[in-house]
């Protein structure tokens, strides 16, 4: 796929050889690859959405915890917003992909969705601002409840973490067997405009603008844009190039935070996010072979969060908040006409999520402290129409489900040591009461060293499209396709995870994370005589590693990298069929390579992922990316973004007719930013 002349493709070579990248500066306040494995100042509480105090902690601290008093007990990658400039990250899936232990396909049913796996688990909750965002209507995609594609713009992140393990107070909950993953929001300040515009080969291009300020107790900020790719253009296991049907992209997205800081201790912040986008619904090659109508579809999402902090200049603050969340999901055939909703091929689904959360802390001494929750939400799903004859991907059910959780989390420090204990109540509308909990412990017998561990209980229960998707023809002979079971029962089981953190030199930082997890009663979708549907299967168990690795050899030059292993071991049982295959590389290696300097912030970021069942995949992954970015003055600077470089051959998604998902093949944008 020649998206570039030979020549200009020679010359950033060339650059890139002698300057090594991933977006890390000189000031270790602002290292961004390095810094996201395993060193980082430590952040200011998560659920308050506050910024960041200066600390000379070392090792990793999160801010999942209500209070700032310790650090918790897990494995922690955080991609800071350096490094998501930098490398000029489109979304939060493309920022994940080149994190450690995490792996981001497209869905399995629907390749429009993104969906991330942490430790080879689907089942991860995403938060925004510590308000959970996974969608109880689930995605038909295996346990995933979350699109990674509906996130908010990336210019208004501050940051995104990654928790390994169990996380503590209302991070533990229902989807949190795989992790979380918490993205922060930026707070305006000062008065700033920045301005990015970019295009590539294919009809790609992007731009994106964010202004934030700040005058008398007020801070604001404004983020959007929008993005383009016409299809996707690949690369087979052949070498053969060519183009996926009906796969071109058009995305649309913008993000508002309003605050208001009423005294040093209280303050109220709103925020309003929409996205939207338009693409061709491809399912994969073997399916156009056969059918010869396009699908269009469109997602939307419009979210509202009104929170007050108090207590904010306490080691324990508070906040409630309580947001309303819309998803709505439209597929037709295009007909030349834009009232697609007035054609007989039409289909919508819409999800309304309602929620308060409440929390608060305490400390007892310097040694002990307190954190309690309470949260209430509550989701319902409608099919507002569903008219398509023929291919008809309508969920056809009008269901709700509601879910109020308590917690109570403690922390108590022994010296070197950190025990912490969180215990939480679920209360569901469609499977009753459950008791979860997860313990977790951290040694510090030093500056350098640190030892963690943890285990947590594993209670997720069915989504409302597990149970109730009901996708049939009109015609009445009930042919279907995706069809829920009422029947299911929740999973259940354990997760034990620890770790390493030891700092070998001044610039040297190494990790170790391991774990282990038993399910019972998980939840597969699997396809049997042309339907889709759920079905507990005997037990599934999970083990895997991550070790990291991060260097600055310089005050310009830094690395990082990092390898995976993950297996999964799926006992079927019930006669049921065993066509599934795990959509995590067994072996996954990523390393980043960083230079910086006044003018230049250029960067190579590496991926391999080797051992994948053959019967699925073509072959092993290899891919090479690029960014080279160039500093004209304090507003200008310029960049170039490379995607698989070598435009080498690879899947998205594993596929029972191998090659039949694949990835994009090189892609590339040259891009200005403007910024005062």
């Amino acid at each position: 796929m020649q998206l570039i002349p030979l020549s200009l493709s020679l010359s950033v070579l060339c650059v890139l050889g002698s300057l090594p990248a991933a977006a890390a500066t000189a000031d270790k306040d602002t290292r961004s690859h390095a810094q996201k494995a395993i060193v980082h100042h430590k952040p200011a509480p998560t659920l308050t959405g506050r910024r960041e105090k200066e600390s000379p902690v070392i090792e990793a601290q999160s801010a999942v915890s209500n209070t700032d008093l310790m650090p918790t007990a897990a494995g922690i990658t955080i991609i800071s917003r350096q490094e998501i400039m930098d490398n000029h990250y489109e979304s939060v899936a493309e920022a994940l992909k080149y994190a450690p232990g995490v792996t981001v396909t497209g869905g399995v049913i629907n390749t429009a969705q993104r969906i991330v796996r942490i430790d080879g688990d689907e089942r991860v909750a995403v938060f925004i601002d510590g308000r959970r965002m996974n969608l109880e209507s689930g995605l038909t995609n295996g346990r995933s409840t979350f699109d990674l594609d509906m996130t908010i713009p990336v210019t208004a992140i501050e940051r995104i973490e990654i928790i390994h393990g169990a996380a503590d107070g209302a991070y533990l909950n229902y989807d949190t067997p795989g992790g979380a993953i918490n993205i922060v929001t930026k707070k305006g300040s000062g008065h700033h405009f920045r301005f990015e515009g970019a295009r590539g080969p294919y009809k790609g291009w992007r731009w994106d603008a964010m202004l934030e300020g700040s005058a008398d107790g007020w801070s604001w900020l404004g983020a959007g844009g929008r993005s383009n790719l016409d299809a996707l253009h690949y690369r087979d296991s052949d070498g053969d190039k060519h183009t996926m049907p009906d796969s071109s992209v058009n995305r649309r997205e913008m993000f508002y935070r309003f605050d208001r800081q009423f005294t040093d201790s209280t303050s109220m912040t709103f925020s309003y996010a929409h996205f939207s986008n338009t693409r061709g619904l491809w399912l994969s090659r073997s399916y156009w072979d056969h059918h010869e109508k396009d699908y269009e579809a469109e997602k939307l999402a419009n979210n509202l969060s009104l929170t007050y902090h108090y207590k904010e200049d306490t080691n324990a603050p508070g906040m409630i908040s309580l947001y309303h969340y819309y998803n709505q999901a439209d597929n037709y055939y295009p007909a030349g006409t834009d009232e697609q909703d007035e054609l007989p091929s039409y289909s919508r689904w819409k999800t309304r999520t309602d929620g308060i959360d409440w929390r608060d802390g305490w400390n007892w001494g310097k040694d002990t402290s307190i954190t309690a929750g309470l949260t209430w939400r509550h989701t319902s799903v409608d099919t507002d129409q569903n008219l398509m004859n023929e291919e008809n991907f309508g969920k056809n059910y009008n269901e709700g489900v509601s879910n109020v959780s308590a917690f109570l989390t403690t922390k108590k420090r022994y010296d070197k040591l950190v025990l912490q204990s969180t215990n939480m109540l679920n209360h569901n509308t469609e499977f009753d009461n459950e008791y979860v909990f997860a313990n977790s412990l951290e040694y510090r017998p030093d500056d350098r060293l640190t030892l963690y561990g943890s285990v947590q209980r594993i209670y997720s229960t069915p989504t409302l499209d597990e149970l109730y998707y009901n996708n049939y023809n009109r015609d009445g002979n009930h042919a279907y396709k995706i069809r829920g079971n009422p029947d299911l029962d929740p999973e259940t089981g354990y997760k034990w995870n620890g770790g390493i953190r030891y700092r070998a030199g001044q610039n040297t930082l190494l990790g170790l994370n391991a774990f282990i997890s038993h399910i019972n009663n998980p939840i597969v979708w699997y396809n049997s005589d042309s339907t889709w549907t759920p079905q507990n299967l005997e037990s599934q168990n999970k083990e895997g590693l991550q070790l990291t690795y991060e260097q600055q050899f310089s005050s310009k030059y830094a690395m990082t990298a990092s390898y995976a292993w993950t297996r999964t071991d799926t006992t079927y049982g019930k006669e049921i069929d065993p066509a599934y295959t795990d959509e995590v590389a067994p072996h996954s290696f990523k390393t980043s390579l960083t230079y910086h300097d006044s003018r230049w912030t250029n960067s190579l970021l590496f991926t391999a992922e080797w051992g994948r069942d053959k019967k699925w995949y073509t072959g092993n992954a290899y891919i090479l990316d690029a960014n080279v970015n160039y500093r004209f003055n304090d507003h200008w600077s310029a960049y170039l973004k490379l995607r698989n470089l070598l435009n080498e051959s690879y899947e998205d998604v594993g596929s029972i007719t191998a090659g039949d998902c694949p990835a994009y093949g090189r892609t590339a944008l040259i891009g200005l930013t403007w910024q005062f």
